[in-house]
């Protein structure tokens, strides 16, 4: 296949639509394309650790923050309506002067609903063709809305596997599916690998009691950290938290507790193998890259945050993982809930790059 040019921008809700788009990026390195990112940010920094030689675009996130309380989430969002159709309009008209100076074949968008072409291929990511909401009409309209932005796209790829084995529930296989042909791309995981069990037979056994995993919107992020940091610093057994900040590299110790800011790939998949249970906040993405490991995973959705309230409650049923309200937490009886709950393992199939060649193939005939 004759070398293409493609331009990615994952959105910036939190890290995990940066960390999916690694595995999408290796594949595309794999055959042979050249690699532009618009980003900025923390994902930007993710980004740039994991393709130091792929070009990077300055392209302005959406900056979404979160409310304090659940109670002040929605007026809060709304505040941010405006900004956030803004940043839509604003990254269409950005693109189509990037792709004048760098003549794009593609376009991939994860779940950035500006971020499309006319004239040039552009394929739209997500997990969520049917968002939750708190109520049946609103989730439909909003439903109606991703439908709408759809029709701008060539394709919509399907973060996930085909049911029955989706780790996404009605998320990514609604009753009603968008007129954009849609292909189910399987796992996206950056820490997935074909010698992980074997990997994992050779590193040191268990030796961390929980790791925790922080990632999300301000403030809501930071709130957890605290509470981790806190509570696991009461329990007197060793304990790691990740503080999802990859613009800082230092760390704090305690008599039992590690801090660490941020973690690369590899240092984070060591911490993930040498820990009993994982704690963290039940994103998409996180979840994908955790299956492999076999963990016992507990969720603490951020507060409001509906999709990840929906996933917490769908895997512990699928009795995949516990969730936990973060209102209330309390990390010595979630961890003493997950010592007795009866884990299940959930189906992983990862992206495969032939497969990914023949969707590639189909969009340029």
């Amino acid at each position: 296949m004759e070398q293409k040019a493609v331009c990615i921008a994952p959105i910036d809700w939190g890290l995990g639509h940066a960390t999916r788009c690694i595995a999408l990026i290796r594949a595309l390195t794999a055959l042979n394309y050249t690699i532009y990112i618009a980003s900025e940010g923390h994902q930007e920094t993710i980004l740039k650790e994991a393709f130091p030689q792929a070009h990077f675009l300055k392209l302005k996130g959406y900056r979404v923050r979160y409310a304090k309380t659940r109670a002040l989430l929605i007026p809060v969002l709304l505040f941010q309506l405006p900004k956030i159709i803004a940043a839509i309009v604003k990254e269409y008209y950005w693109l189509k002067r990037q792709s004048k100076q760098f003549h794009f074949d593609l376009i991939i968008s994860d779940n950035r609903f500006g971020f499309f072409h006319k004239k040039i291929k552009s394929v739209f990511i997500t997990h969520q063709l049917e968002l939750q909401t708190p109520f049946r009409w609103s989730t439909k309209l909003f439903q109606s809305i991703t439908y709408r932005f759809l029709k701008n796209y060539t394709a919509c790829w399907v973060a996930d596997m085909q049911p029955p084995h989706h780790l996404a529930g009605v998320l990514s296989s609604p009753n009603k599916m968008p007129q954009t042909p849609i292909w189910y791309m399987n796992c996206l995981s950056r820490l997935q690998d074909e010698g992980l069990d074997n990997h994992m037979n050779t590193v040191q056994k268990t030796s961390t009691h929980f790791l925790g995993i922080v990632s999300g919107p301000e403030p809501q992020r930071t709130l957890l950290e605290q509470i981790l940091w806190k509570q696991g610093n009461e329990l007197n057994q060793p304990f790691v938290v990740v503080a999802g900040l990859p613009n800082k590299n230092n760390h704090q110790q305690t008599a039992h507790g590690i801090l660490y800011h941020h973690l690369t790939g590899d240092a984070l998949k060591n911490e993930i193998e040498k820990a009993e249970y994982i704690i963290c906040r039940g994103g998409y993405t996180s979840l994908m890259e955790l299956i492999p490991f076999k963990k016992k995973l507990i969720f603490i959705p951020t507060p409001g945050q509906t999709e990840q309230e929906y996933l917490g409650k769908y895997w512990q049923e699928k009795k995949w993982a516990i969730c936990c309200k973060q209102e209330d937490f309390n990390l010595q009886e979630a961890l003493a809930i997950a010592n007795q709950f009866q884990y299940e393992q959930p189906p992983f199939i990862a992206l495969n790059t032939t497969h990914l060649l023949t969707q590639l193939k189909q969009l340029f005939l």
